[in-house]
């Protein structure tokens, strides 16, 4: 079978068609679901061989393979499409969102005497990574508001060497404005980091907005079913790409042949899947906003929202994301733990992007290592709910919504 050229597909075909033909041979033919290659062992005819896949290449440039460590097949395939979905010179998947997060930093050249500006509404474990791992080495770390309109003023008065941002925020969905961002970290000649997993590339390609690097935690919305955990992070530049691959080698962040498949099973119905979960969430946030015991609802698509017209501009297919928040009038822990005690079709998780609906508490879950009063500074109150929305009838999620919220 000839070789399709992939370049004219559109996101949801690449997604769909996305196993690599690298494992037909003329006894097997061509599987439709690429094998999983469970060894930690890659022989080869000779010694001379071996060393070019030790080196990771042969001649010929072929991917090669010796140690698990270094890669495999099925990581490799994965890298692959997600490259192409997201427009960059090339992807590493990790075995985590955190691990892809850490090893985009150190790519950045994050180091003792340098500074990284990072949004103050990152997801908190982020904000933890910074505090804990970075700063104890020597890395001076800035925590600002970098929604408002003074963003790109705000990059040039601190000259960091890092910015790192997220595209909508956990659990507020701000959305930043990637093209000021992008613009302002490039003028001082930092690198841009964006962690882009709550859009995914059907609402957004933050390189094509001019981003250095993209990360995603795959566990979410590309894998999509909650049977996984994984990250990736795309390059838009070799040397940052070369550097990628050295730490997730160095580091041992390598994910998993049975993790990839996974992911890649799951990258096949993704753009389903958003269009279900953003069309959802719209009308959720809709009947939210309406509802007696709610004190206001945070998502992007209501016309009502600040950031609206920035969101109909940047993201794409008149949708918004399937992720939104919302407060509860009664603002106490007691008052939220019982409304999500009282659902019976939405589930309590820390987690989110699965086709599941899924209810979170920040204090408890995303955001429990910071403090209270860091939490109330990031607009994070104690009725503060976070709801991934699920791929279920809209009807019934609404539904549970409502008898929760009606028994609390």
């Amino acid at each position: 079978m000839k070789k399709p050229d992939r370049s004219s597909w559109k996101l949801d075909t690449l997604l769909v068609h996305s196993t690599e033909q690298d494992h037909v041979t003329e006894a097997t033919g061509m599987p439709t679901v690429q094998p999983i290659y469970a060894s930690t062992t890659y022989l080869h005819r000779d010694t001379e061989a071996l060393d070019y896949a030790l080196g990771g290449a042969l001649p010929s440039g072929e991917q090669a393979y010796a140690y698990a460590r270094q890669g495999n097949p099925n990581a490799h395939a994965l890298e692959n499409i997600l490259c192409q979905a997201e427009a960059g010179a090339g992807a590493v998947v990790f075995a985590s969102g955190m691990a892809a997060i850490h090893a985009a930093l150190l790519a950045a050249g994050l180091a003792p005497g340098s500074k990284i500006l990072a949004a103050q509404d990152l997801y908190g474990t982020t904000i933890t990574l910074l505090r804990k791992i970075l700063m104890p080495g020597g890395v001076e770390v800035v925590l600002c508001d970098l929604y408002g309109t003074d963003a790109a003023a705000r990059i040039e008065e601190e000259q960091p060497d890092v910015v790192y941002v997220e595209t909508l925020s956990n659990p507020l969905v701000k959305l930043i404005d990637l093209d000021t961002i992008s613009a302002a970290a490039s003028k001082v000649g930092a690198v841009s980091i964006v962690d882009s997993t709550f859009t995914t590339p059907y609402l957004v390609r933050p390189i094509e907005h001019g981003f250095d690097l993209v990360v995603h935690s795959a566990t979410k919305y590309m894998g999509g079913h909650g049977d996984s955990t994984a990250g990736v992070v795309i390059s838009a530049k070799n040397a940052l790409l070369d550097l990628l691959r050295t730490y997730a080698n160095t580091l041992g962040a390598m994910l998993s042949p049975f993790e990839s498949h996974l992911i890649m099973r799951g990258l096949k119905t993704l753009t389903l899947r958003m269009e279900r979960q953003c069309d959802n969430a719209l009308q959720v946030a809709r009947f939210l906003q309406r509802h007696p015991a709610v004190e206001c609802v945070h998502y992007p698509g209501l016309p009502g929202h600040p950031q609206h017209e920035l969101a109909s501009r940047l993201l794409e297919h008149g949708r918004f994301g399937g992720l939104l928040a919302f407060e509860l009038k009664a603002q106490s822990r007691a008052a939220a733990f019982c409304f999500m005690d009282n659902l019976q079709l939405c589930l309590r998780a820390a987690t989110l992007g699965d086709v599941y609906s899924q209810v979170s508490y920040p204090p408890i879950a995303s955001h429990r290592n910071l403090t209270e009063s860091e939490r109330q500074s990031m607009g994070i109150t104690d009725g503060c709910i976070r709801l991934s929305v699920g791929i279920e009838n809209v009807e019934d999620i609404i539904n549970d919504l409502d008898q929760a919220l009606t028994s609390s």
